[in-house]
């Protein structure tokens, strides 16, 4: 596999082991042991992979930071939205 089509898989594999434990079953990441949605790779495990596969673990760190940050706000966002549409129609 190109590294490219290999950081992106990663990269993608990274996102769908970040959502919410509450949205899924959870077991024991098949590297760490840690809990990790099906049990699979964690995305700190898949980070450090991806570290090292781009041959820089800093940047595979920031990015995983600034991605689960993105989730933290995009939650705020609609938590506000929610609240301010039981406001406009209560």
């Amino acid at each position: 596999m190109a590294l490219h089509e290999e950081t992106v898989s990663l990269m993608a594999k990274i996102m769908y082991q970040s959502r919410p434990s509450r949205t899924t079953t959870m077991g024991a990441c098949r590297t760490c042991r840690c809990p990790s949605p099906g049990g699979m790779e964690c995305a700190r495990c898949l980070t450090d992979e991806l570290g090292r596969v781009i041959e820089n673990h800093g940047a595979a760190i920031r990015w995983l930071d600034s991605f689960l940050k993105v989730q933290q706000d995009e939650a705020q966002v609609l938590l506000c939205a929610s609240r301010a549409m039981r406001r406009t129609s209560g």
